[in-house]
């Protein structure tokens, strides 16, 4: 017998909640057709989203053109000293370390020789950048009865100078007009520089021969009844003191 009544209760109840909720919902969207409806209050914010992936980067953009130059900037500070080097080769010096000269010499040379080496000088040559000065004084003669003429020139190891030209020298005589063999000798004195000769022995040597283009060859002395000298001198020379003409 209690059973049924809640059972019955329990419908009721149902009924009463569906008519409630049905009239609610009905007066609630006649309300807002009517514009008659309050509003409640705002809602709580909601929480912002998870932040979203970088894109894909875009293509460079065209370069733009070249601004106006600017001014000069002040000079920056001086830099650190940098790291002391190594101890570089020995340079050539414009000074050889001692005076090098020589000098030989002959009592009576009396060569009577026309072609060939008349004497020597041999010389040691300290620096390879060096200049060697060479000089000749002694009596030369040359006779013939006619034109003839005679060339002394110095050799370097068997080399005439080409550091810029030859040293020599020469003597001519021309007997004619009644000047039947004319024999004069005189003192002369023949010199030059030379440049490009290695360093180490030198054999200084004087010469003779016939002139360039003059046939008759006369006949040469060198050094009569006198004294003669070769003098050998080893010079620094400043650079581009050799001038050729």
């Amino acid at each position: 017998m209690e059973a049924y009544p809640r059972t019955g209760s329990t419908f009721v109840f149902l009924c009463f909640w569906v008519l409630s909720a049905f009239g609610q919902d009905t007066g609630s969207q006649q309300c807002q057709d009517n514009a008659c409806c309050v509003l409640g209050p705002p809602g709580i914010p909601g929480t912002n989203g998870v932040p979203g992936s970088n894109g894909i980067p875009g293509s460079p953009g065209l370069g733009g053109m070249d601004g106006e130059k600017g001014d000069r900037g002040l000079p920056g500070r001086p830099g650190k000293s940098g790291a002391k080097g190594e101890k570089g080769e020995p340079g050539t010096g414009a000074s050889l370390p001692v005076l090098n000269i020589k000098q030989c010499a002959w009592q009576k040379l009396s060569d009577d020789r026309d072609h060939g080496k008349i004497t020597e000088c041999p010389f040691n040559k300290l620096s390879a950048n060096s200049s060697l000065r060479v000089l000749w004084n002694g009596a030369l003669r040359v006779t013939s009865t006619s034109g003839c003429c005679k060339r002394w020139y110095f050799t370097f190891n068997g080399m005439e100078c080409s550091g810029p030209l030859p040293i020599e020298g020469l003597v001519f005589t021309n007997a004619g007009n009644g000047m039947n063999g004319l024999n004069i000798h005189r003192v002369s004195s023949i010199e030059g520089i030379c440049s490009g000769v290695p360093k180490g022995p030198v054999n200084v040597e004087l010469w003779v021969r016939n002139c360039e283009g003059i046939s008759n060859s006369g006949n040469a002395y060198t050094g009569w009844n006198s004294v003669s000298r070769v003098i050998v001198e080893e010079l620094m020379l400043p650079k581009n003191s050799d001038d050729m003409k």
